[in-house]
């Protein structure tokens, strides 16, 4: 709920009822509001998340009861389930952008498989994000007032042109919360918990699934003992620390062989398998068919649907 007699300027597009949905998440708001002094955003539980970012002037957001100020080039998240309250400066009132939006997994319509969606770290940093306020160093006003301009003027390829603005919102606003810590894994027994421990291991098997030949590299790097870390990544996931490993290695082998950029001799050889014959073997212990067959079934039909 927000009050009404203090806007100057409100363009909204409201999908709360029927998200709107798009390649990776469905978009549930996106507006461009503009205060007069006094204006208040009365306090609601969000059902989204949502990035805002400060076009002008000043004011200030709280979540979940914690207030925090804002001016013109600042950054503010919220995640859903959590209370958003804000107001305007008396002075100089603030105008800010905001996009509302829930993250999904997407389908692969040709086999009626889910795919992977690129956001699923987004959306994991996101949960852990501690402070929701960040000054903008990466120029996320122009994606902002490029998606606007498409609703505001709709016409061929807008739908296209708006899923390509609303992506780059969605990684900027990761890049400016995120990027800086998510690089770093140097956190130590005494400053991560362990849900950090974890993810922090996680993102390092993300980041150099091509080049891990042991996972005790990934314990060295985190500053932990191997039995420590597995321990930890099991009793936290569900999962074992190598079985993670596994199902990653063969996530980005599955990648490479769609690419249809590689040989299966390449493939084996960027995987680091010993020989084309024990990738041969384990493909086929993990997925029930050996590469060529999984091309011929998943790659070739497609090529032939595409032609």
């Amino acid at each position: 709920m927000v009050s009404t007699d203090k806007k100057r300027f409100h363009f909204d597009n409201l999908y709360f009822l029927d998200p709107k949905p798009y390649e990776f998440f469905f978009l549930f708001q996106i507006g461009d509001l503009s205060c007069d002094s006094g204006y208040v955003l009365m306090e609601h539980t969000q059902v989204c998340y949502e990035i805002t970012y400060v076009m002008s002037g000043k004011g200030w957001f709280s979540t979940n009861g914690k207030r925090y100020e804002v001016e013109a080039g600042d950054l503010y998240i919220n995640n859903p389930g959590e209370n958003h309250a804000g107001g305007a400066d008396e002075r100089d009132p603030f105008r800010y952008f905001y996009f509302g939006f829930s993250f999904h997994p997407p389908r692969n319509s040709d086999h009626h498989e889910s795919m992977e969606s690129p956001f699923i770290h987004i959306q994991k940093m996101m949960e852990i994000k501690g402070v929701p306020l960040k000054k903008d160093r990466l120029g996320i006003e122009h994606p902002f007032l490029s998606a606007l301009k498409e609703f505001r003027n709709v016409s061929q390829y807008s739908q296209l042109m708006t899923q390509t603005y609303l992506n780059q919102l969605i990684v900027l606003m990761y890049r400016n919360f995120f990027s800086d810590w998510d690089s770093s894994y140097h956190y130590t027994k005494e400053k991560g918990d362990s849900k950090e421990i974890v993810y922090n291991a996680i993102s390092y098997i993300d980041n150099h699934i091509l080049q891990l030949k042991d996972l005790t590299e990934v314990s060295r790097a985190l500053g932990y003992s191997y039995s420590y870390l597995s321990h930890l990544f099991t009793e936290e996931t569900g999962i074992s620390l190598r079985n993670f490993y596994a199902q990653k290695r063969l996530e980005k082998t599955i990648e490479l062989i769609r690419t249809r950029k590689h040989s299966i001799t390449e493939i084996a050889l960027t995987m680091q398998y010993q020989s084309i014959h024990s990738f041969s073997r384990a493909f086929r212990k993990a997925v029930g068919l050996s590469p060529t067959e999984y091309i011929q079934l998943h790659c070739d039909k497609k090529d032939k649907k595409e032609q």
